[in-house]
């Protein structure tokens, strides 16, 4: 007879009558670890949140090379602004000033440069000088094709002996007929790629139209018409007026920064310093109603203390429901007392790990306290619940505490050895969101355990024992073995038929696109008047949205921003790619010297036959266009780079003062449409000239890289532990009917959530993965397995030779059915978030969860009945 003890035996036997005899001491030495824990999560090094996106991707991809290479040459790509709204026009053009100048002097070493006054006049002076030849020419054509038509009208004998026959009969019948001339169209000056600035110059020569009526009859507003035409360059405009019928004028100062809106720590830092501008102006009396709010990229980054905010909400939820629910399934409140104590134990080394090992939490990272307390609560609950099984079979708590201990150590190490390896195969990821979640998260598994099986049987003995079992069985009390194994058996069956109908569904699972979908729900609450958003969307000179976040071109030489100017005229003009909005170069600023050349030929004409006095007596629109270009036609020579204005250049500028190597492309496609981001990406991020590639940065495309990393990695990752957690069942059951008997309950499992959420997103466009309950998916799988395996550990245990279905149910389904709702209420906090990306976690998570327990207790019943029945049941 073998009488050698296993180490489970050789463990428990010292561990436990070492604890129940200095149970006060050693519940002092845990209180003295967890403050030891507790100083590096609050004190050195303190763990803090990292929002950035770009440290989760790998150092090579190209995006984040652009990104730090954007950091050294440019700054920040973004815009930083201060928005301002005034009923006095003139104020709000002097506070301007005064924002600015308070920037320069408070604000040093975290700025480049500001803008505030965009004076064109130099755009006007020069305006033809933008125009290609063609339009030039076109120009010269419509004064003759004038010339002669104010010809005619005064002089009957003008004959224009080019003309064709018809067009000259139509004069000569009606001299007051007038020819329509378009001198060209209002969007030129942008589809040739002229900065926005420049555009107003033009504004003579658009043709005049009405205020639109929309169908209720109300005029399309104008938000330029009340400015005075020395600050319509300067100045936003006005917002269409409410009910009180004021007129408000809105200004902003532009800032770029050292350092792009994805950096959270400057971020930080920045905001703090606009808390301090915004109450020092707005500490101010003014002679009239005035407002300032921070507008732009880096406003929006405030959501990241809304989403650590988040996490404490949804740890606090999810605790308060697990607490209840482990009440009602103990029927006591020692119980819950009990288990979440020792969960929130496990939070501590698990942190505190997190804060030695990274020194920070990441977007993903940031709620593994909550996932925690819905995975380690599992462990806590088995062991008090086997427990309670035992208080009749032994007389002391020693011996029961000292037995649990013994059976439990097993199942618990291949429980966490599943889930922990579900985690781990996270570092194959490339994504390093992934790789670091896996390692914390594994973390907290394993302390989980060892807390469970440390320190919970110190805290049940410094509590003075385990509460008594329920005595009420499960099942009705009427039903035999026979009709307990029946009710499971259909239940089996039915299982399958979903599962052949979720065969169906399981393809249309699909991933979540529509960054909508992923972004904060605005609340109903009432927002105080001064801190309402004030629009900039509106631009100086042509009233066009214009995205704060382009992608910028980094060249070591201008002639390659000149090329790829040429390349983007194409796009724009020939090809009218849909995907592109505008862009901005020196080129864009400052033509060729040769092609001004060129022009000035074609504008010399223009000058000679625009000063003849017969366009004296032009009427109408003809007549403001003809004094028009007689101002702009003044112009005799070209310019060059340091002759425009010096904000124009800030906008190129980089930090070392130079400018002409860098230009910025605006996408024209809707910002949450992650199909179009990455399209966007594809055409735009990428440029070679001369045989070097240049560096392409926009955070928009880290965002992009970040979508893209997420989604090959996922289900490639899904795949891999899937394979793993197979193995595990091969090494962990050995036999072969063990083996079967848990695949298929976690297949079935896998296959019936597949299918649910397929079907979700078939019908509702409902449940789709994201690039934050991707997540969820190895945890849920890892988790899956862990019922299955208490399930056939159970009853195959040599120990539970006598157990039947009814006591297999009553005590390990019991406990499988406690932990598992206990994990989903884990989850449950983050359905009570406004962020629809965090709110997707805990949908799947629930749905996950819910339905392996489902799929476990139905066909590891059935199996437990069929295959693996006892032998004892064998033999009858």
């Amino acid at each position: 007879m073998n009488t050698k003890k296993s180490f489970a035996e050789k463990f428990s036997k010292w561990y436990i009558p070492l604890i129940c005899r200095h149970k006060y001491a050693a519940l002092a030495f845990y209180i003295l670890l967890a403050l030891l824990l507790a100083f590096p999560i609050l004190v050195k090094p303190g763990l803090k949140l990292d929002a950035d996106l770009s440290h989760l991707l790998p150092e090579d991809t190209p995006s984040v090379k652009a990104l730090e290479e954007s950091y050294e040459r440019f700054g920040s790509t973004d815009r930083f602004m201060i928005a301002i709204q005034s009923e006095s026009v003139e104020l709000a053009a002097a506070l301007q000033d005064s924002i600015q100048n308070y920037i320069h002097k408070n604000w040093q070493g975290d700025f480049v440069s500001t803008q505030v006054d965009n004076d064109n006049q130099f755009f006007k002076d020069n305006a033809l000088l933008y125009l290609p030849v063609k339009h030039l020419e076109n120009i010269r054509d419509n004064l003759e094709d004038l010339q002669l038509e104010i010809g005619r009208k005064n002089g009957p004998l003008v004959v224009d002996l080019l003309g064709d026959g018809p067009a000259d009969s139509a004069s000569s019948g009606d001299a007051s007929a007038k020819k329509e001339r378009v001198w060209f169209d209002a969007n030129l000056p942008m589809e040739l790629g002229l900065p926005e600035e420049a555009v107003s110059a033009f504004d003579a020569f658009f043709k005049k139209k009405e205020p639109v009526e929309s169908e209720t009859g109300k005029k399309e507003w104008n938000p330029k018409a009340y400015l005075p035409d020395s600050l319509k360059n300067r100045l936003i405009g006005t917002p269409e007026p409410d009910s009180t019928g004021k007129i408000l004028f809105n200004a902003v100062v532009n800032a770029k920064l050292i350092k792009p809106s994805t950096d959270y720590e400057f971020v930080t830092k920045i905001l703090a310093k606009t808390d301090e501008l915004l109450a020092y102006f707005r500490g101010k009396q003014y002679p009239v109603p005035t407002r300032f709010t921070v507008e732009g990229t880096y406003e929006g980054l405030k959501e990241v203390d809304e989403v650590a905010n988040d996490s404490i909400f949804s740890f606090g939820i999810s605790l308060v429901l697990i607490f209840l629910l482990t009440a009602f399934f103990f029927r006591s409140v020692k119980g819950p007392i009990l288990v979440t104590g020792s969960v929130l134990y496990a939070c501590l080394p698990t942190l505190a790990f997190t804060a030695l090992f990274y020194g920070k939490l990441n977007p993903f990272t940031v709620f593994v306290a909550s996932i925690i307390l819905g995975i380690g609560i599992d462990y806590s609950i088995h062991i008090l619940g086997n427990a309670q099984k035992l208080l009749n079979k032994y007389s002391s708590l020693e011996e029961v505490l000292e037995e649990t201990q013994r059976k439990m150590l097993k199942p618990f190490i291949l429980a966490s050895f599943t889930t922990i390896a579900a985690f781990l195969t996270l570092l194959v990821a490339h994504f390093r969101g992934f790789y670091e979640f896996g390692i914390v998260a594994s973390m907290g598994v394993l302390f989980s355990m060892m807390t469970s099986v440390l320190v919970l049987p110190v805290f049940v003995a410094c509590m003075g024992g385990i509460p008594a079992a329920p005595n009420n069985s499960l099942l009705p009390k009427s039903w035999s073995e026979k009709q307990i194994y029946g009710f499971f058996k259909r239940l089996a069956l039915i299982g399958f038929v979903l599962g052949a109908v979720s065969l169906y569904f399981a393809p249309h699972v699909d991933f979540e696109h529509n960054l909508k979908n992923l972004r904060r729900v605005h609340t109903d609450k009432v927002i105080p008047a001064a801190e309402k958003k004030i629009s900039t969307k509106v631009t100086r000179a042509t009233n066009r949205a214009v995205t704060s976040t382009p992608a910028a071109v980094m060249g070591s030489k201008p002639e390659q921003l000149d090329k790829l100017y040429d390349t983007l005229m194409i796009r724009l003009h020939d090809e009218k790619d849909p995907l592109l909005g505008s862009f901005l170069t020196l080129k864009s600023f400052v033509p060729p010297a040769d092609s001004q050349e060129k022009r000035l030929e074609v504008i010399e004409e223009i000058r000679d036959l625009v000063e003849a006095r017969v366009f004296d007596k032009a009427e109408g629109e003809d007549s403001t266009n003809v004094q028009t270009l007689r101002k702009l036609a003044q112009v005799e020579k070209p310019f060059s780079a340091e002759d425009v204005p010096s904000w124009t250049l800030d906008l190129l500028r980089e930090k070392d003062g130079s400018y002409g190597k860098i230009g910025f492309i605006y996408g024209d496609f809707p910002s949450w449409d992650a199909h179009a981001l990455h399209r966007f990406q594809e055409r735009y991020g990428n440029w070679n000239f001369d045989g070097e590639r240049l560096r392409t940065f926009s955070s928009q495309f880290i965002l992009s890289d970040v979508i893209e990393s997420v989604k090959a990695d996922s289900f490639n990752l899904a795949s891999v532990i899937v394979l793993v957690i197979f193995l595990t069942l091969i090494v962990s059951f050995r036999k072969p009917s063990m083996f079967l008997a848990g695949g298929i309950s976690f297949g079935m499992g896998a296959l019936l959530t597949l299918g649910l959420l397929g079907a979700l997103t078939y019908f509702f466009e409902f449940g789709k993965i994201s690039i934050y309950n991707v997540i969820v998916i190895p945890m849920t799988l890892g988790i899956g397995i862990d019922a299955t395996i208490h399930f056939i550990t159970s009853w195959c245990s040599k120990s539970n030779e006598g157990m039947n279905l009814r006591q297999l149910f009553d005590t390990t389904g019991r406990n499988v059915m406690a932990s598992s709702m206990t994990t989903i209420a884990g989850f449950v906090g983050f359905l009570f978030t406004t962020h629809r990306g965090l709110q997707g976690i805990g949908h799947l998570a629930c749905m996950g969860i819910f339905m392996f327990l489902v799929t476990s207790v139905v066909f590891s019943m059935f199996l437990c009945g069929s295959w693996l029945k006892k032998k004892d049941e064998k033999k009858k």
